[in-house]
């Protein structure tokens, strides 16, 4: 019966063969396609690097020329005043931000109000004849000078009026 940790004569000599021998039956990659795959790999992420950059410069482009946009508070406070659009002698002036006076008569009789603006509702106090608490859903158009309120499903627009 043979030892089991006795080596056989053939694997000795396998061992002892060089590297080259032993890896016949393997495949050597060809240099040059290992030098064309970098190169197209090289190639690849440098073009997508150019249009990262294309891209960057035209978001920059619009930002800068996009011009500085007023928030809607300071918006409504540089017009002159604010005319209900079926109704002219509704007139509203923010006069500052958080103030401001209404008239419903053409300035027969002005009352003031306070107004704030607190996620996306515009409310109005108004010291009437009795207090009058408002809220309003609003959407402001600075580019057309409309200020629309919507409220229990009616809708009243306010066009800008400018000095």
């Amino acid at each position: 019966m043979e030892n089991e940790n006795t080596i056989n004569v053939e694997e000795l000599a396998e061992a002892f063969k060089p590297e080259a021998k032993r890896t016949e039956n393997k495949k050597i990659d060809n240099p040059k396609k290992t030098k064309n795959k970098k190169k197209i790999a090289s190639i690849s992420v440098f073009c997508i690097g150019i249009i990262t950059l294309i891209v960057g410069v035209v978001f920059l482009v619009l930002a800068l020329t996009k011009g500085a946009s007023v928030q809607d508070g300071e918006y409504l406070v540089s017009a002159e005043n604010w005319v209900l659009e079926d109704a002219d002698g509704v007139i509203w002036d923010f006069t500052e931000v958080g103030k401001g006076t209404l008239t419903t008569n053409n300035h027969l009789n002005d009352y003031d109000f306070i107004w704030a603006i607190k996620d996306g509702k515009l409310l109005i106090e108004t010291d009437w004849l009795y207090d009058l608490n408002n809220e309003y859903e609003y959407a402001l158009d600075q580019g057309a000078g409309v200020l629309t309120l919507t409220d229990n499903g009616e809708t009243h627009v306010f066009k800008r009026v400018s000095e």
